[in-house]
């Protein structure tokens, strides 16, 4: 029997499944439940890989996809396809990604880069250092800072396809969207943060069997939580009002970004949460399960950054809210969430008359081209027809003048009407006050369609040693966010999946010493482990 194996690597986790050339059926499907690089973000990796070296980020990144192959125990491997952003794709495979960082001409010619050719194209897995030596797929970027993963959920949500003004976006730690006005295309790129995958929350998770993804009123509010097909099931009950639970139902660990959103849902129309307070101070969503006041505000950030982005899309391509005939949502949390209780916080536009939730469309782009491998050819074409208007938000004034709107009503408690007022002055259309009603599909249970007979959910520890002398006060293991860091003796260790990353260094700054660097830790050989 012929086989196949498709990826999706993800700024927040990897997913992988093995796939039957014979039948087109799918057989296993494993996930790693972090990315193996520092970070809480694709910036993150790439500073990381810049900083430290692109050599040690692509040889982190390829062990782990290496762990999910050897994991899903293929007997004829074939081929293997691999979907996801540039930056990670770049990292994966081993090219420059320097142009990534860097915007302008200018910026490029002063560093002397030539950006390197994103087609679509086969490489061989021994050229990139996998485990088997296989050919290996890589599908196109529409633009440098356009990727394949938004390629994918254009062409898999049906977006392409239809006349309507309508918007996508693939919801994760880096949002891709775009909006479609006829035969324009703007795109854009949100880089909402950790929170939307459920991570830099308190007891937060990626979308893995135990973690709360929803709650609904029925008699009080339900949890919702992912069993070990990831479906969703009864957990605990809520009382928001006393702040207590009851264990009941499928047990929970922690709460995924789904969650979040349904829960910062359900503190705002009770009253409970008034950003950025929680009244009592947490929420108790279980056994050591607790809502703080600080998730509140990282919530904020994220809703915030989505908003913005929508926003500032819609105002470059110079229509109204109530031009916007569909909205497609892809990825984990896109799948998982409720779509009037995303509205409701904001991170789905108000006013769209239809809202289909489509699945994880980059590791469905992944299968088709395992599957097909000729299909990269029409992909290489029609990417080259997608005339996409790229906005950096970054460097743009507009959706600046709305992020700093957002924080100031989810961080700082300002009422909407001085929000809408603002954005008003700005030339900004504001929020519409009242939300339109909308038609809900729902194409897929979960975000992986076909799971096949078996899902492992898989942890990658790379870790980073180094030994340093000093009075061992442990400012630095203290000052560690993530707990990323521990120390025994003068052996010092950093767990990569909990660290920020380059974009943190509060280990560094704490030290009353100046002994601690970054950039005396050398790389360790990773372990790998099934999660409990």
């Amino acid at each position: 029997m012929d086989q196949a194996i498709n990826i999706d690597i993800g700024t927040s986790g990897i997913r992988a499944q093995l796939l039957n050339l014979t039948d087109s059926s799918v057989l296993r499907t494993a996930i790693l439940s972090r990315n193996p690089l520092p970070g809480a973000n694709v910036f993150d990796h790439m500073d990381f890989a810049i900083n430290y070296g692109q050599g040690i980020a692509h040889e982190i990144l390829v062990s782990a996809v290496n762990s999910l192959i050897n994991n899903l125990k293929p007997e004829n491997l074939k081929r293997v396809a691999i979907c996801g952003n540039p930056i990670q794709l770049s990292i994966f495979e081993g090219i420059e990604i320097r142009d990534l960082a860097f915007a302008g001409k200018n910026a490029l010619e002063k560093l002397h880069l030539k950006p390197p050719e994103r087609d679509g194209h086969i490489v061989p897995g021994s050229e990139i250092g996998l485990c088997k030596d296989i050919d290996v797929i890589i599908p196109p970027s529409v633009r440098h800072e356009i990727g394949a993963d938004a390629l994918a959920m254009m062409i898999k949500s049906g977006f392409l396809d239809t006349p309507e003004t309508c918007m996508v976006t693939d919801y994760g730690t880096n949002a891709e969207m775009a909006l479609k006005v006829g035969d324009r295309i703007y795109t854009g790129s949100a880089a909402a943060g950790p929170v939307i995958e459920g991570q830099q929350i308190s007891k937060g998770m990626l979308a893995t069997p135990g973690a709360i993804a929803d709650l609904r009123l029925s008699g009080g509010w339900q949890a919702l939580v992912l069993d070990g097909e990831l479906r969703l099931v009864e957990g605990p009950r809520i009382n928001l009002r006393n702040g207590t639970f009851k264990t009941t139902g499928y047990p929970a660990k922690g709460i995924t970004g789904t969650g979040v959103i349904s829960l910062m849902y359900a503190g705002l129309v009770t009253g409970i949460i008034k950003p950025p307070r929680i009244e009592g101070s947490k929420i108790l969503l279980g056994k050591e399960i607790a809502f703080t006041e600080e998730d509140v505000i990282e919530a904020g950030k994220a809703f915030g950054a989505l908003r913005a982005g929508h926003l500032t899309l819609m105002h470059e391509a110079g229509i109204e809210y109530e031009d916007l005939e569909t909205m497609y949502m892809c990825g984990a949390s896109g799948t998982y969430v409720d779509p009037l209780k995303a509205r409701f916080t904001g991170i789905v536009p108000a006013t769209p008359k239809k809202i289909v939730q489509c699945g994880n469309t980059s590791l469905e782009l992944a299968k088709d081209l395992a599957f097909d491998p000729d299909y990269l050819s029409y992909l290489n074409e029609i990417k080259t027809s997608i005339l996409a208007n790229h906005i950096m938000f970054a460097s743009s004034p507009i959706f600046a003048a709305i992020y700093v709107q957002e924080i100031a009503l989810w961080n700082e408690g300002m009422p909407l009407e001085k929000y809408n007022a603002n954005l008003e002055r700005s030339g900004i259309q504001p929020i519409p006050q009242k939300l339109q009603e909308s038609i809900i599909e729902r194409r897929c249970e979960r975000d992986i369609l076909e799971p096949g007979e078996s899902l492992e959910i898989m942890e990658c520890r790379w870790n980073f040693f180094a030994t340093i002398q000093c009075s061992g006060c442990d400012a630095c293991v203290k000052g560690c966010p993530e707990e990323a860091l521990s120390r025994e003796y003068e052996s010092f260790k950093i767990n990569t999946e909990k660290c920020l990353g380059t974009a943190c260094r509060r280990c560094e700054e704490r030290c009353p010493e100046e002994k601690f660097s970054i950039s005396n830790f050398k790389l360790e050989r990773p372990e790998y482990a099934e999660m409990e």
